[in-house]
């Protein structure tokens, strides 16, 4: 009896570390800005995010190959590619909700950390792309 109980809490646990669990960081947007202009800015930065060259440097910054356990960093940048993500969103603001773009990358609850980190990584890139000063880092 007590070796089922322990299979069934152990898999309960690996079924929860399994879950989907996508991390962005949204980037909050002037909220009269229409539509079209917030789709056209989602266009643009998918288009460039998911730039071969660029994915294969965030995946070398993060050492995504060795936290993937993949053979390679251009692997790696493959399945970044595929997991990345930049979608309209909502962030909290000084004012309540304000709209947003959220860019991030989809992955599982096990991996949130790395998840955090690329999605960190590519708000570097964001902010070149939209050639827009990034805010300043706390403690630093």
């Amino acid at each position: 009896m007590l070796l089922l109980l322990g299979a069934g809490v152990w898999g309960l646990i690996v079924y929860k570390q399994n879950r989907p669990n996508p991390m962005w960081v949204p980037l909050p947007i002037n909220p009269e800005i229409s539509s079209e202009k917030r789709a056209e800015v989602i266009k643009e930065l998918t288009a460039r995010l998911s730039r071969p060259e660029l994915l294969l440097k965030v995946s070398q910054d993060v050492g995504l190959a060795k936290k993937w356990h993949l053979a390679s960093d251009e692997e790696a940048a493959r399945i970044l590619g595929a997991r990345l993500f930049v979608q309209v969103g909502e962030a909290d603001g000084p004012l309540g909700k304000v709209p947003s773009i959220n860019i991030g990358v989809t992955g599982k609850k096990k991996e949130i950390g790395v998840s955090g980190e690329i999605a960190m990584r590519l708000m570097d890139d964001v902010w070149k792309i939209l050639d827009l000063k990034p805010p300043s880092k706390k403690g630093r």
